[in-house]
């Protein structure tokens, strides 16, 4: 039983490091950031919305909350704050039909059925991430980041608040190859 436990507890940290590692540690959005953004961010009933390393799901659940209508998708390659997601889903079930959350590399997914796609990462991986979204995102598509702008490509609009992290908005059109 002893050797089950450890198994499980290095795959946890082992998958906690490797989102650490290559896009950012586990660091909830807060509250106030999320409605802030939410407040500002025009999501139409029926768009398909992405948060790509999505942690918990706070993001998600929120957005499920708000609207409805609209088919929410997360990625997170830690298995701890998936785990905490998938038991909320769980839980309330029936609140969050709308929300689908998996086990996955963020660089690998295609993104092209959805609408809005959240990213909130460090820094330092943007490089490999513009180079995965390029070609992957829809022209239509609307790509909201956190706290530092991408580089080289071209902001569509920019929201600031006292407190809060940047969040900066780009068109998929300026995310093609």
């Amino acid at each position: 039983m002893a050797i089950v436990l450890w198994v499980v507890f290095l795959v946890v940290i082992g998958s906690a490091a490797i989102a650490g590692f290559s896009a950012a540690p586990w660091v909830p959005t807060l509250a106030n950031q999320r409605r802030h953004l939410l407040d500002n961010l025009v999501i139409e009933p029926g768009q398909t919305v992405v948060d790509l390393g999505s942690g918990d799901g706070s993001m998600l659940f929120e957005i499920a909350r708000r609207y409805p209508n609209t088919s929410c998708t997360g990625y997170e390659i830690s298995l701890f704050p998936l785990a905490l997601a998938w038991t909320r889903k769980l839980l309330y079930c029936r609140a969050y039909k709308n929300v689908h959350l998996h086990f996955g590399n963020l660089f690998k997914q295609d993104l092209h059925q959805f609408d809005v796609i959240f990213i909130f990462l460090l820094e330092k991986c943007y490089p490999k991430l513009v180079a995965s979204l390029k070609g992957k995102v829809a022209p239509h598509a609307k790509v909201v980041i956190e706290a530092w702008p991408l580089p080289d490509i071209e902001l569509t609009e920019m929201l600031k608040a006292d407190g809060l992290l940047p969040i900066y908005i780009y068109s998929g059109i300026h995310l093609q190859p």
